[in-house]
């Protein structure tokens, strides 16, 4: 590539396809039915990736333009967009839970607004109720110092006559059953008996789900070996180098060691990125002695899932859709030729590889954050629509 073609604006010239009709007939691409009704109108691939852009549809502009861009410019963007994952996650690592920790707990946790709260009385009425109460006790003090004392002195001693009868009969005082039934009013009703045999049928049932858990855990871990955080980060460097040796030499040694490498990581953007890297190579048996074709769409449906990879990974400084206007930006300078492999490649080593110096940032950006060599920067800015065709 001979120069950045700077010229040229945020025009798009690293594609294959010009027009939606064209790409949705040579790459099967398709357009969902809830984002539709945006593309109504509009013929040129460009311009409906601004339009999405300016509806702030950043996921669905940069899976247009992983179906029409270049295929080797698309493998650059997509290695550029895994380069920008990898210094967020220097910053704020992604932190793997382990499945020990899942479901540990048989306690389930109430929310403060689901507690039950004892009942409040209000200081004003139970201020009135006790004066009221005294006030019935000076009442009835007030008419027993008015009554004649002999004649009160045989009424207590037939109540009490009454009352010793009352006790042959039921076995109680009636001033002690009413003592007693004051007592169980100030009870608490819902007190829980720790002795019921509910909690010990429910003690049984923890103790078998911990068991029950226990062997899942024991098969899940014996099946799954754990991750070694060296050996992965060996599997991705690995996998990024192939993608830059296909990006400068696509050819069928690279193809096929992208192929190899990828497929030691699948499930991981660079893993993938590497597989859509022999993907976009067009040949499926390279070496061969007859070209088999990739079938439409399988390359840019890569990179699309490579972006995607990329916006749902754990950890990072940035969320789902702060990233997806990120790797719009850096697809738009990629596409629009401002943005190429051919300054690394001068330089003789790879992006992923360089490592920062003094504090400065990776890939040999530099410390104030504007791009490196012309290469866009990796910071967060509010992308605005530019383009008056939109």
């Amino acid at each position: 590539m001979a120069d950045k073609l700077d010229w040229l604006n945020k025009h798009f010239v690293l594609i294959r396809y010009v027009s939606v009709p064209e790409v949705v007939e040579k790459e099967n691409y398709k357009l969902r039915p809830d984002i539709a009704e945006l593309s109504k109108g509009v013929v040129s691939a460009e311009d409906l990736v601004y339009r999405f852009a300016k509806h702030e549809k950043f996921r669905e502009a940069c899976e247009l333009m992983a179906y029409i861009a270049h295929r080797r410019a698309g493998v650059w963007w997509g290695y550029r967009c895994v380069n920008a994952l990898g210094e967020e996650l220097k910053e704020n690592p992604a932190v793997d839970r382990d499945i020990a920790d899942i479901a540990a707990s048989f306690t389930p946790t109430v929310p403060d607004f689901a507690k039950i709260k004892p009942p409040e009385v209000d200081p004003a009425v139970r201020a009135h109720a006790e004066a009221e109460l005294a006030k019935a006790r000076a009442k009835v003090q007030a008419a027993r110092a008015k009554a004649d004392p002999e004649v009160l002195a045989l009424l207590e001693e037939a109540v009490e006559i009454s009352f010793q009868q009352f006790k042959k009969v039921h076995g109680i005082h009636p001033i002690d059953l009413i003592k007693k039934v004051g007592a169980r009013l100030g009870e608490n009703r819902n007190e829980i008996d720790p002795n019921s045999p509910i909690f010990k049928a429910a003690d049984e049932l923890k103790a078998q789900l911990q068991a029950a858990r226990a062997d899942i855990v024991d098969t899940i871990k014996s099946v799954i070996p754990p991750k070694v955080p060296e050996h992965e980060k060996k599997l991705r460097d690995n996998a990024l180098s192939a993608v830059y040796r296909w990006i400068a030499a696509p050819d069928e040694v690279n193809s096929k060691r992208c192929l190899d490498l990828g497929n030691e990581c699948p499930d991981t953007p660079a893993g993938l990125l590497s597989l859509s890297a022999f993907w976009a190579f067009g040949n499926l048996m390279p070496g061969g002695e007859q070209t088999v074709p990739t079938p439409p769409g399988l390359a840019a449906n890569g990179l699309s899932q490579v972006l995607l990879m990329c916006a749902l990974h754990k950890g990072g400084t940035r969320k789902l859709k702060e990233r997806y206007e990120l790797y719009f930006k850096l697809g738009i300078d990629v596409l629009s030729g401002k943005d190429n492999w051919e300054e690394s490649l001068a330089d003789g080593k790879a992006p992923h590889e360089i490592r920062p110096a003094n504090g400065g940032p990776a890939n040999g950006g530099p410390a104030n954050g504007a791009p490196a060599n012309g290469a866009p920067a990796t910071g967060y800015k509010r992308w605005k629509p530019e383009n008056p065709r939109i």
